[in-house]
């Protein structure tokens, strides 16, 4: 694909990219380009790493320095109230897990329970079911 450079987010304008959005990653500009223009892995984008990090996007395996914009990430699929104890949901970096709790009296925040861990709406927003 022709590279764009504003599509191009550094650690300078990391926080105006959306968690879940699908992007390339690599950590100087000639890298960068030679990725997006061979159409690359396409990553998806998992964290932002603080500000105190110059590596800022994390794809659930590395922080890179710089991320390359494929798309953003779709609308709201998954919600808590679809879910039930036993299923089966995917996290943005493709690995799965059983809900092993639902919390039906926060309706407002964290209700699904995975791995030890409660997920909140937001978190949520960016996995999908297992069918």
């Amino acid at each position: 694909m022709e590279f764009d450079k504003n599509k191009v987010y550094t650690a300078l304008n990391a926080d105006e990219l959306k968690v879940g959005s699908k992007i390339i990653v690599a950590d100087n500009i000639k890298a960068l380009k030679g990725y997006v223009k061979a159409n690359g892995t396409i990553d998806t984008l998992e964290r932002i790493n603080n500000e105190t990090c110059a590596s800022r996007f994390f794809n659930g395996k590395s922080s890179y320095s710089l991320a390359y914009l494929i798309s953003e990430p779709e609308e709201k699929k998954l919600k808590w109230t679809d879910l039930k104890i036993g299923d089966v949901i995917r996290s943005p970096s493709m690995i799965e897990y059983m809900i092993t709790g639902i919390d039906r009296s926060n309706k407002e925040d964290t209700n699904i329970r995975v791995d030890g861990i409660w997920l909140t709406n937001e978190e949520l927003r960016y996995w999908e079911k297992v069918e």
